[in-house]
């Protein structure tokens, strides 16, 4: 009897992790995209007005919780990387993203950005606050920044109502 009991509670076990774990994987990648950014503030007067592309990947998690995975690319120097969370308030998409960045030469840079997006157009905003490092040993210095500005999208649309299964999306491709 008592081994009885032991292995129902058990597959029980095993049924719950599998059950938990099937419903994890129903995260619905929406898709991929390219926004303008337009910086309008910064700490260093002389970027103002500067542009750049953001590329970035967007997943529905559920209900109104969404992922963010993307980068920017800026000349030769590594490749900036923002990855974080979101929560769709009303028809904003609000994200918080962590970044960092590695230089090409002596800086490291790390921060906080935050985003918000219309859902119907896709345009929004952002501020980054960061804290970047110089490891030349010479010098060795913290530099702290703010950066504001716009996001215009620049390609195509996510489907952020999105509420397919996602085996339904891969036989959209």
């Amino acid at each position: 009897m008592k081994r009885t009991i032991s292995l129902l509670a058990l597959t029980a076990l095993i049924l719950g992790l599998s059950i938990a774990n099937a419903r994890a994987g129903f995260v619905n990648y929406l898709g991929k995209t390219t926004w303008t950014a337009t910086i309008t503030d910064d700490t260093k007067p002389n970027k103002i007005g500067a542009t750049f592309t953001v590329t970035g990947g967007v997943s529905k998690v559920g209900d109104e919780f969404y992922l963010f995975q993307g980068y920017v690319t800026v000349g030769t120097d590594g490749p900036f990387i923002m990855t974080g969370s979101g929560v769709l308030v009303g028809n904003t998409l609000v994200f918080t993203l962590s970044e960092s960045q590695r230089h090409t030469d002596t800086w490291r840079d790390g921060g906080v950005m935050h985003v918000e997006i219309d859902k119907n157009s896709q345009i929004g905003t952002f501020y980054d606050i960061g804290h970047d490092f110089d490891t030349k040993s010479s010098t060795r210095v913290f530099d702290q920044r703010y950066t504001a500005g716009t996001l215009t999208l620049s390609g195509s649309p996510i489907p952020l109502s999105a509420n397919m299964a996602p085996q339904q999306m891969l036989l959209q491709d």
